[in-house]
């Protein structure tokens, strides 16, 4: 017999169960992964006996109520972060691979476009080292940076981002 297995997508993402126990709220994502965030680091919370509530009102928020009627809400990839050690590895390897990858494209904009590095920076109005380091995947661009780059190339910031579709 041939068994076959499928995950839903972005499980990762998705909280399934969050109950309370002796030492916090326990929560259980879709992909199986569970952690817990003691009531010591929820200062909304408190103790236990301060609980009165905990509500997924869908699967990538968990809201907590105390019995002072103050309440918090917990984002999944808070959550995510905070339960589960693997899970920031590969957040941070996702985001090298974009910066690296936005760094390519750019690179290769520039090259179509005829303009060296330090061309490139100061039509976009930026240092050499910080249009190095972007290029390189090594710093992430704020926006104003990453729209004054597009502009410089004559190209939509959208294109940096995404590329061009094939």
């Amino acid at each position: 017999m041939n068994l076959l297995a499928t995950l839903v997508k972005n499980a990762e993402r998705m909280m399934t169960y969050a109950t309370a126990t002796k030492d916090g709220i326990e929560l259980t994502f879709a992909d199986g992964r569970k952690g817990l965030i003691p009531f010591s680091d929820i200062a909304e919370i408190g103790n236990p006996e301060d609980l009165v509530s905990i509500e997924l009102p869908n699967p990538y928020l968990v809201s907590i109520r105390s019995s002072k009627e103050e309440a918090v809400e917990l984002p999944w990839d808070f959550v995510r972060h905070y339960c589960d050690a693997s899970y920031q590895p590969m957040v941070t390897a996702i985001a090298t691979a974009g910066m690296q990858s936005l760094g390519k494209r750019i690179i290769s904009m520039r090259k179509a476009a005829g303009m060296t590095q330090a061309e490139l920076a100061q039509a976009a109005g930026i240092g050499r080292v910080t249009q190095s380091r972007i290029e390189r995947g090594e710093q992430s661009p704020r926006y104003e940076t990453l729209m004054m780059i597009a502009k410089a190339l004559g190209r939509p910031a959208a294109e940096l981002l995404v590329g061009e579709r094939s």
